[in-house]
């Protein structure tokens, strides 16, 4: 794992201190080694920051020079078939290796058989720029699912990327706003690729790759790249192969091996590694896979609250126990987040504000303290059907869409006239005769949520309403919703409302913000992440199983709580999981009171003149004064707001 940047210039003006302030500025992705190239002619410079997974030796150092001396790699990422791709190459080329990385393997791999073969080959996880010399051009290359960055700023006379913004925030400062990305991050808590939060910068999206020839360069865009993986070409051989599964055990059994397999792949590694284990079944799936197929207690990390609300710790531990690993936890206070909050801005670059990302990172800083690397279970809902809301949309649409729209609009303005805690404080007195209503804990704001979502018009709007994290407009000037353009797939035919949901979140939810928020959370602390359901053979085989397997009589991702079962007792993982979220709402009405305030003081938000005044104030007051739980829409301001005015004042 490492982090890349370069710059070029039509006119060969190339300052060495641009160079080594872009590198520096993300030394935290690679501190081991760093390393540059600069082209003959000076116009192209390469920069690179190693952080040391496999061959730890200066082989392995790059950027690197093919073999045949044509191409040049700066590569962040890795490729997990590498051991099996050396062997492809040796039998078909005569290949002479210095060392045993995945990126040499790579490299050769392009210089053999070309950037696009090789990309089709890939099993990993990447960004990287590679400089053809002979043919004076540059390539620049995501993974498919995005689990590695990469920024681009281009304009007539020359061009920057890098892992993160910093580095081309260094070298370009008269960068302006993208006022639609900023709607779209208080909307949606991210900003979807390819924009970002400056208009002269996009994000490559994933599985697409860049040709930029140099000796005629005048510019580019987004809409140049060029997609070497199509999502939609995998969800129609998917369904073409569902007839061929002969058994329903036979179909757990194959999903079980290719697990293993995917595992025991990211499992590669020449520095200590481990897992993160909230005690829910994707973690504990990785885990067990993990500790099945290792001759020692593996490492495992969990994070826990004071709340019993969300606290999870007590549950990864029980599951750890039970897998026989070594375990960690690091619980957290409101002066954990609050002391983290500064440091927001500089670990995520542009405003993100999926909250978990605090506890995110400080996991990731505790298990760097043991460890390199660590396994994740991210990306299992999303594969394997595990999203509360593929199970509820669908049956809302089966109920709900046959009585009349301006009778359900009339049902939610009559829900959300009471107060959250009114309906909590009746269920509480209820629960005195029904004990078991207790476990509800969250009624108020659950019923809050349901009114948001009954006047939906079609299966679209349901799930853009089911995604939407606030839903109005709070800016002064003139946007246009950019996440709405990318919700293309509910006119895929043959697909259920559920296979719909998982596939618009791969391609939007996931890669714009489970996989920004750990890539960038970990990376800040040098750890490097790595997630198997995203294997290229598991995300094939999980979109070749019916619905039906998936969500097996109601039960969510039943191949992976099958696989689950045979390590931990259904006692342990029976118990209700709230994910990995954060007490938010209570902190905002109590220690992180103060830091809001301030915040959004009518001063600081006259000052950053972005968002209006009246609907901010409006909603503060909303969430402190107890009437509604605005916690997550008053994170994405809050996050916003911070974020603006650091930069007035960098």
């Amino acid at each position: 794992m490492c982090g890349i940047s370069g710059f070029f210039r039509v006119v060969p003006e190339m300052d060495q201190s641009k160079i080594s302030l872009m590198s520096n500025a993300i030394k935290h992705r690679g501190p081991d080694q760093s390393g540059t190239f600069v082209s003959s002619d000076s116009r192209l410079y390469l920069g690179h920051q190693r952080l040391s997974i496999i061959d730890l030796t200066d082989a392995g150092k790059q950027p690197m020079q093919s073999v045949c001396g044509r191409y040049v790699i700066s590569f962040n990422g890795e490729i997990y078939n590498f051991q099996e791709l050396r062997k492809f190459l040796e039998k078909r080329h005569h290949i002479r290796w210095r060392g045993h990385s995945d990126t040499e393997v790579l490299l050769e791999c392009i210089a053999n058989l070309g950037i696009e073969k090789s990309l089709a080959l890939l099993n990993g996880m990447f960004a990287f720029a590679l400089f053809d010399i002979s043919l004076n051009k540059l390539f620049l290359a995501r993974d498919r699912f995005g689990e590695k960055p990469v920024y681009i700023y281009s304009d007539n006379v020359s061009l920057a990327f890098a892992s993160e913004l910093k580095p081309i925030e260094l070298i370009t400062p008269h960068l302006t706003l993208n006022s639609s990305a900023i709607e779209a991050q208080l909307k949606y808590s991210y900003i979807p690729s390819p924009h970002s939060i400056y208009n002269e910068v996009f994000k490559l999206l994933p599985g697409h790759y860049l040709e930029i020839s140099l000796n005629q360069y005048s510019g580019f865009s987004a809409n140049d790249s060029k997609p070497y993986w199509c999502m939609a070409e995998t969800v129609d051989k998917g369904m073409k192969e569902r007839s061929s599964f002969s058994s329903f055990d036979g179909a757990l059994e194959m999903v079980e091996e290719t697990m293993t397999r995917a595992v025991n792949d990211r499992m590669v590694s020449d520095v200590p590694l481990g897992a993160f284990l909230s005690g829910g079944i994707d973690s504990t799936c990785i885990a067990a896979l993990m500790q099945k197929n290792s001759t020692t207690g593996i490492k495992t990390f969990s994070a826990g609250f004071y709340d019993d609300n969300y606290n999870e710790a007590e549950q990864a531990k029980a599951v750890a126990k039970s897998l026989g690993t070594e375990h960690y936890e690091l619980y957290l206070s409101s002066d954990d987040m609050l002391d983290c909050i500064p440091k927001i801005d500089q670990i995520y670059d542009e405003p993100f504000a999926d909250s978990s990302q605090l506890p995110t990172y400080l996991i990731s800083k505790f298990a760097k303290e043991h460890v390199s690397v660590a396994l994740t279970g991210d990306s299992g809902d999303e594969v394997f059907c595990g999203y509360n809301r593929y199970l509820f949309g669908p049956s809302l649409v089966k109920r709900l869409s046959n009585i009349p729209l301006p009778l359900r609009r009339g049902v939610r303005s009559t829900l959300q006239v009471i107060n959250p805690t009114i309906y909590q404080e009746l269920l509480n007195a209820i629960s005195i005769l029904m004990p078991k209503l207790k476990k509800h804990k969250r009624l108020g704001d659950n019923i809050h949520k349901f009114a948001q979502i009954i006047d939906f018009k079609n299966e679209r709007d349901l799930y853009e309403k089911l995604t939407l994290t606030w839903p109005d407009i709070a800016l002064t000037g003139e946007v246009h919703d950019i996440a709405k353009d990318l919700i293309q797939v509910f006119s895929f035919k043959g697909l259920t409302l559920a296979e719909k949901m998982m596939w618009q979140d791969t391609v939007n939810y996931m890669q714009n913000d489970i996989l920004t928020k750990v890539d960038r959370a970990s990376m800040a602390v040098s750890l490097e992440t790595r997630v198997p359901f995203l294997d290229n053979e598991v995300f094939q085989l999980a979109w070749s199983l019916p619905i039906e397997m998936k969500n097996f009589k109601g039960v969510s991702k039943y191949p992976l709580r099958k696989i689950v079962s045979k390590y931990v007792p259904d006692e342990i993982m029976n118990k209700p999981k709230s994910g990995f979220a954060v007490p938010i709402d209570s902190w905002l009405r109590g220690p992180l009171r103060d830091w809001a305030e301030e915040l959004l003081s009518e001063k600081n938000l006259i000052e950053t003149d972005v968002l209006d005044v009246k609907t901010i104030k409006n909603l503060l007051n909303q969430h402190l004064s107890g009437k509604r739980n605005m916690q997550y829409a008053l994170w994405n301001v809050l996050i916003l707001q911070q974020w603006m005015l650091g930069r007035r004042h960098r």
